[in-house]
This record gives structure tokens, sequence and C-alpha cells, in this order.
């Protein structure tokens, strides 16, 4: 250890206090501190910041999109493959209603209100009124969440009653003898 601390002793008293350059740099030096900030290029370790969090950001961006996409592709095909319970109430609903209609219908033999002149046009609105809450019927099972599209459904429904009721209070023509 001697002999190599005694080596490396000696080299540094050997070498030059000082290293002067090969060409003057001093006016190289003073020209640089004279320049203005803005005319310098900006130097490429500020430039790889700006892209690399642009190209960060873009990522997210787009692994948030996709992300969505499948999530509510997801959700449609949840909604296809289960039956709502705006669809189940909807259609129970709809067969109160026909049970309600079939009552109400039984009571019409009865009375037989279709064989006088006034019933006509009672009966054209009725059917008009099935036609249409059919109409309804099928738009809602598209769009269940529709409130207009639920509440102009009812409204048929609730008519079609209340038709029928009237009939029920219409005079009755009784049908000739012989007939």
């Amino acid at each position: 250890m001697n002999d190599a601390s005694a080596k490396l002793t000696q080299l540094i008293n050997q070498a030059p206090r000082e290293i002067a350059p090969q060409k003057e740099l001093w006016n190289d030096i003073e020209r640089q501190l004279d320049k203005v900030e803005l005319d310098q290029p900006q130097n490429k370790a500020q430039q790889r910041p700006v892209f690399r969090r642009l190209a960060v950001a873009s990522i997210i961006l787009l692994v948030g999109l996709l992300g969505m996409n499948i999530w509510q592709h997801n959700g449609e095909l949840s909604t296809l493959a289960t039956p709502s319970p705006l669809l189940a109430t909807l259609a129970e609903i709809k067969l109160q209603h026909q049970l309600q209609v079939e009552q109400l219908s039984q009571q019409q033999h009865l009375t037989n209100w279709q064989a006088s002149e006034l019933g006509l046009p009672l009966e054209n609105g009725i059917e008009q009124l099935r036609k249409a809450a059919e109409q309804i019927y099928q738009a809602l099972q598209q769009t269940p969440n529709d409130k207009e599209l639920w509440q102009l459904w009812l409204w048929t429904q609730q008519r079609e009653i209340e038709l029928l009721q009237q009939g029920q209070t219409l005079p009755v023509n009784p049908l000739p003898q012989g007939v």
C-alpha cells in the first residue's frame, strides 16, 4: 500500500497546477451572457416534459373514453338481457286494464247498448282509443322511461273505461220482434 501511495503522491506533485484551455473561451462566454433569453431556442430538456405531459393526458383521455364506451355497451346489454321493472309494470297494467274491459263487456251484452243508434259513435271512439293505446304501448316498450307516454297511455285506457261505462247508461232500443 505504501508503494501505491507513494506513486500517487509522486503523480500529484508532477501534475501541472493549472490547466489552460487550448483557445481563448472568454469571448464566447461574453456573447452568451449578452444574449436575450427569448432569442435562445428552448432546450430539449424543457420540451420533453411538455411532450410527456401531453402524451400522458392523451393516453388517460383515450382510456377513459374507451372505458365509458365499454361501460355503456355493457349497460345496454344488461337491459336487453333482463326485462326492466318498468316493462314488467307496463305489462301488469295492460293485463289489469284488459280484465276491466272484459268485465264491462260482459255487462254490455246484458244492456245491449250497441244496438242503439247512440252506440255507434261511442263504439267508434272506443275502437280508436284501443288502436291509439296499442300504438302508445308499443312505443312505451321501446322507451319505458318516457313520462309523457305513460300519462298518455294511462289516459287512453281510462278514457276507454269511461266510454264503456257511458255506454251502459245509453238508452237501449229493443230488438224488433221476429229478429
